[in-house]
């Protein structure tokens, strides 16, 4: 006998009602209906058994198989089994019959829900969101490719997701709007890996998904649109998670897959998108290893031209422009991004916490080496400190992170020493891979790998190896000393004492501030790390509790971290607005002395007159008394070069106190020991041409030689650069070169430096004339147009409008008229114009 189900039987009941012309049985028909079945089919079915049929009477059992033929048989039908092969094939031929239209809007409704759920979990408001022009391409070359399967993969955070919601949602628009009756159907890894829990295929799970009953029956339905289908099928599988399950059942999992493939791929009409993460792909490379020769497939492993269209990249500069369009709700003329190249907020996850720290105030431009910590930190905040599982993540990392070393210059680690601790942390573990913040990847040679676990980013494990430092050490001397004899890279050192800053910072402590100097790997990187700590005590001194900025304050007036970095001078675009940032402190009048010249200095360089007499006219107010402790006064140095440029006359009190300084340099009891004073004084003697000064501070440049560690490289350098400036200055060209030539050539890597480097080549007359020369200017006045030093850029022209051809020197001349009327610094490069009008 056929299986009982009450859904059959309540059909075959109907059809019992139907043949007695029964329109609204009562108990009384039960007895009529009872002759007639028995006139019929000569089978005695009583009035009683009726009335529990159909549901006058109660009854605990399902009816007798001798009930179920009965009534079969009163409907024309041979018996039970034989009515329930008839509604199983009515049931057949009725799916066998569904439309393409009733499928493509069952797929339409699935495509739709999962937007709607993927719009939910979307970090910023979804509305805001822009299609990605990546996406556009991997279609385009996909489709081109006449492949079945379009692997897109990416790394995690790089918006794959919101880019296949949005790309999705665009087609359907299109496909109701036109006439085209293409399908879509959008659906998420979490389902495919469901079906396949509970033992289906892949061809089976697809059938499920659309509503047939059976594998059997969506092969038909592709059957009849074999030739020709009124319109395209697409099947798209967002983010395939290998961390949500075994590695056999996923290896069984695309096995199948790849199966289904290759059933489809006989239809030219049916295509499907998998969507991957980079990780993921590159794991189980041995798996997708076929599809780089198999035309079905088409990938980043693949040989297709515009292949590289299938990893998904981060935001573009243009797309980066319409989003913050999006996010400002305004419009305005684009603007260059500075350092995109190392822009975190370019990858759209850390967009996302970026727009969380900041709303609508959101400006690539403005973000700093800072801002990005913060923005992976509030990112480990979500991902490794929240959740049910955050004291086991905690507990993990901290014991996996001794064992993080570099290789490659990556820092990762061995899965093989790290078994025992992920056996016990497994949960945790699974966690940390599927956020990405963890992933697995095989290294070594093919015959005998091993699987490493690397990191989202270098700087995400350079967090968990600060943090471990933080807790593990006091003394700030002895943290310095663990970290500085640890194996890794200097860059991996420096991202660490960034972290271990940001901490401190944090915390009100200024103890590793203060130390900055005494820490030798960051020498390179000095400036980069003076910009973070300065971008650091700002923000933290707005966003902290009062006592932490109290405690900040005060520890900032006695510096010693003020005392060096108020000693160099830097011309670096970020530098400037950072220094600035620690005028809300409560500083010595030392200290803010120095800080605002050093600003005036710059402004003076740009010819940003605003900011440049805004500090003038503070450094006027301050009592002369606190000026006694400079050898140079900075102040009537600045004033008397802003003056001289300008094209007014000199105030006669300035012009005397200048007038004084071959006297007063030699007898001076404190030595100027600021770069900044070097270069303001250099400025000085260059314009006024008194030699005097020049000689009297080539001796104090001498003395600092004489009494500087050798073992601060950088200041011995660009002491001796400064000293050589004096020396030419002072006709002795020929000493002068043999200063500069004994600096180290990793001092060009700091752009002070090497602009000043290339100012005195152009100055030395024994210089080789011709092209050498002029591409020497060229390169002095690509730095000063990089950080916008207008008036050194116009010098830069003069001294190499002679020797440059004659085509380039209109060039020259125009860009020079333009600089003089728009800048008006007339009288002071003036005479150096006369010669060309």
């Amino acid at each position: 006998m056929k299986t009982y189900l009450q859904a059959y039987f309540d059909k075959l009941k109907l059809l019992v009602l139907r043949k007695s012309q029964i329109t609204q049985l009562v108990p009384a028909d039960c007895y009529r209906l009872a002759l007639e079945i028995k006139a019929v089919t000569n089978k005695s079915v009583s009035e009683t058994t009726l009335k529990r049929v159909f549901g006058f009477a109660s009854s605990i059992h399902q009816p007798s198989i001798y009930t179920l033929n009965a009534l079969a048989e009163y409907c024309d039908f041979d018996c039970w089994d034989s009515f329930y092969m008839h509604v199983e094939q009515d049931k057949l031929q009725t799916a066998q019959q569904r439309t393409w239209g009733e499928v493509s809007l069952r797929a339409t409704k699935i495509s739709l829900f999962n937007i709607q759920s993927n719009k939910h979990k979307c970090g910023i408001p979804y509305h805001l969101t822009i299609d990605r022009e990546h996406m556009s391409n991997f279609m385009e070359h996909f489709e081109r490719s006449g492949a079945t399967t379009g692997i897109l993969s990416g790394p995690t955070g790089y918006g794959k997701t919101v880019a296949v919601s949005r790309w999705v949602e665009k087609q359907i628009s299109q496909s109701h709007a036109g006439c085209d009756n293409d399908i879509y159907l959008f659906t998420n890894s979490l389902s495919l890996l469901q079906g396949t829990a509970f033992g289906y295929h892949c061809n089976r799970w697809l059938a499920h998904l659309l509503g047939f009953e059976n594998s059997e029956i969506l092969d038909t339905f592709i059957e009849n649109h074999r030739n020709q289908a009124p319109g395209n099928f697409c099947l798209i599988i967002d983010e395939l998670h290998s961390d949500l399950i075994a590695d056999r059942q996923f290896y069984t999992v695309i096995s199948q897959f790849i199966e289904m493939v290759r059933h489809f791929a006989q239809y030219d009409w049916f295509r499907i998108v998998l969507v991957l993460r980079t990780a993921t792909l590159l794991k189980y490379e041995g798996l997708f290893k076929d599809t780089i020769i198999n035309p079905e497939w088409f990938s980043i492993l693949s040989g297709e031209s515009g292949n590289e269209s299938a990893n998904m990249a981060a935001f573009s500069s243009t797309e980066m422009h319409q989003l913050i369009q999006n996010v400002n709700g305004k419009i305005k003329p684009y603007q260059p991004f500075r350092n995109q190249s190392k822009q975190l907020i370019h990858i759209p996850l850390f967009f996302q916490y970026y727009y969380e720290l900041v709303g609508e105030r959101v400006n690539p431009n403005q973000v700093t080496s800072f801002d990005e910590y913060l923005i992976v930190a509030q990112y480990l905040k979500k991902k490794v400190f929240n959740g049910v599982n955050t004291l086991a993540k905690q507990a993990l990392m901290e014991e996996l992170s001794p064992l993080i070393e570099q290789h490659n210059g990556s820092l990762q680690i061995s899965k093989r020493q790290a078994y025992a601790i992920i056996k016990q942390y497994r949960i945790a573990y699974n966690d940390l891979l599927y956020t990405g913040i963890l992933y697995e990847t095989n290294s070594g040679f093919e015959v005998r790998q091993q699987t490493v676990i690397q990191f989202q980013s270098d700087i995400i494990a350079a967090y968990f190896l600060a943090l471990q430092l933080f807790n593990g050490h006091n003394e700030m001397e002895q943290l310095i000393d663990t970290l500085n004899q640890s194996t890794v890279s200097g860059k991996a050192k420096t991202e660490q004492v960034k972290w271990l800053l940001l901490f401190y910072i944090e915390s009100g402590d200024l103890r590793l501030v203060n130390l900055f100097e005494n820490i030798p790997f960051i020498r390179e990187d000095r400036f980069d790390v003076t910009a973070f700590i300065c971008d650091g005590l700002h923000k933290l001194s707005k966003d902290t509790h009062t006592d932490i900025k109290a405690t900040l304050n005060h520890g900032l007036q006695n510096s010693r971290f003020l005392d060096y970095i108020l000693n160099y001078s830097c011309f670096q675009a970020e530098y400037e607005p950072n220094l600035e940032k620690l005028l809300i402190f409560e500083l010595s009048e030392t200290h803010e002395i120095i800080l605002r010249s050093k600003l005036a200095v710059i402004a003076l360089l740009k010819w940003e007159e605003d900011a440049l007499l805004k500090q003038l006219e503070i450094l006027a107010v301050i009592p002369p008394d606190a000026y006694a402790s400079f050898t140079v006064n900075p102040f009537l140095l600045v004033s008397y070069l802003y003056q001289y440029f300008k094209g007014g006359g000199i105030n006669q009190e300035i012009a005397r106190e200048i007038g004084a300084l071959p006297y007063r340099l030699p007898i001076a009891t404190k030595q100027a020991s600021m770069q900044f004073i070097d270069i303001l004084l250099y400025l000085f003697v260059k314009v006024s041409g008194n030699v005097a000064v020049a000689r009297y501070y080539h001796d104090t440049l001498t003395q600092r030689l004489e009494q500087t560690n050798p073992a601060n490289g950088f200041q011995m350098d660009f002491t001796m650069l400064t000293k050589a400036l004096y020396l030419l200055e002072c006709g002795d060209v020929e000493t002068a070169k043999a200063y500069v030539e004994k600096t180290s050539p990793l001092a060009l890597n700091n752009l002070t430096f090497r602009l000043l480097h290339n100012i005195f080549y152009l100055q030395v007359e024994k210089v080789k004339r011709g092209q050498d020369y002029v591409a020497l200017g060229h390169r002095a006045l690509a730095l000063c147009e990089a950080q916008g030093l207008k008036l050194v850029e116009t010098y830069c022209r003069l001294l190499i409008l002679e020797r440059a051809p004659k085509e380039e020197q209109l060039q020259h001349i125009n860009n020079l008229k333009f600089q003089f009327a728009a800048f008006g610094y007339t009288a002071g490069l003036g005479a150096l114009s006369k010669k060309y009008g």
